[in-house]
């Protein structure tokens, strides 16, 4: 059956969202060997990912999933990866300053594929627990307005495409459905990708699973975020209608920086910027970065009535030391002190 869908993508044809649903289906409960789903994942990215494809595999997931016990009305801010760049952990970092700033923030994610620069490696760095049971999932997230869902916990089934990811040898159309495959179904959601291109499919594939109000922002020098060395190209669902624009640094009175310059790393490196940005004490280039894509998804959720608004909040913030008090209830409660 793979096979067909295989010689489908082979002749330059896309697969129907149906299709493509059904083809991760097939691969997810079937015996099919290893190397012919590489073949199907090389076919894709050769061709070129669909939206329809990647709707259809993000449905194929989000079917299999583990149910979670938590509110939609939450908001996610993740984004697809490949700029191949130090960098650091901005969202995960972000999404305490939206809890303290009163928006639920339920994000999934998941450790670096190649190193040990993803959310849950930073989370574990810090001494966070994040694996939990659902009725302590409930509590902490009732308590403190923030969860992370970690991929690998609520997406058992990813376990069969382990080995022909490996073989494949490149990102796959899962780099792209997985960070639309939220359990929680958060009405709101920030998305970064790295192309605008791809911005522009993701846009149909978020608007069909749902999203209440969304934005998908891709940031110069190609990173899934919302950049402060260059211009961010946006598309936001809000009301029912697309707008697309663009934003800058001096939007918002941030002085341009050299991507390359911006402190970013490893777990180890990113634990001692976090610590370092909780006391005020973190480069002027983190501090605008996180709370510029704090302010996004301030504004996304409809906290305040604009980015600068969000971004401005997101300052007042940290310097109160409420993003602080913030993360350290959260660790707190995680490992079960209370």
């Amino acid at each position: 059956m793979v096979s067909a869908y295989i010689d489908k993508i082979k002749t330059d044809e896309s697969l129907r969202s149906d299709e493509a649903e059904q083809c991760l289906d097939t691969i997810l409960e079937k015996d099919v060997p290893d190397q012919q789903i590489a073949k199907l994942l090389r076919a894709l990215s050769e061709k070129g990912e669909s939206a329809d494809e990647i709707l259809g595999f993000s449905r194929a997931l989000l079917a299999k999933s583990r149910p979670i016990p938590l509110p939609s009305n939450a908001i996610d801010s993740c984004g697809t990866g490949g700029s191949g760049l130090n960098r650091f952990n901005v969202s995960t970092t972000a999404a305490f300053v939206l809890s303290a700033g009163g928006v639920p923030v339920i994000k999934h994610g998941n450790k670096g594929s190649k190193r040990p620069n993803g959310s849950f490696d930073l989370l574990e760095k810090l001494g966070c627990e994040f694996d939990f049971e659902d009725d302590q999932l409930q509590k902490v997230f009732t308590k403190t307005k923030v969860c992370f869902l970690f991929a690998r916990t609520y997406h058992p089934v990813m376990k069969k495409v382990v080995t022909a990811r490996q073989i494949a040898n490149r990102r796959t159309i899962f780099n792209l459905s997985a960070p639309l495959c939220n359990p929680a179904n958060p009405q709101y959601q920030i998305l970064g990708t790295i192309d605008v291109e791809m911005g522009r499919k993701l846009v149909e594939v978020l608007r069909q699973l749902g999203r209440t109000r969304f934005l998908i922002v891709i940031g110069e020098p190609g990173i899934d975020e919302i950049s402060i060395s260059g211009s961010t190209h946006i598309f936001e669902l809000a009301d029912g209608i697309i707008k697309e624009y663009h934003i800058k640094p001096s939007d918002f009175g941030i002085t341009e920086r050299d991507y390359n310059t911006i402190p970013g790393g490893d777990n180890d490196e990113n634990a001692e910027i976090f610590l370092s940005l909780l006391k005020n004490q973190t480069p002027k280039s983190i501090m605008d970065l996180v709370c510029l894509n704090a302010g996004a998804a301030f504004y996304c959720f409809g906290r305040t009535d604009s980015i600068t608004e969000g971004f401005d909040l997101s300052k007042d913030l940290f310097a109160r030391g409420l993003v602080q008090e913030k993360f350290f209830e959260y660790k707190r409660l995680s490992n079960g002190i209370d």
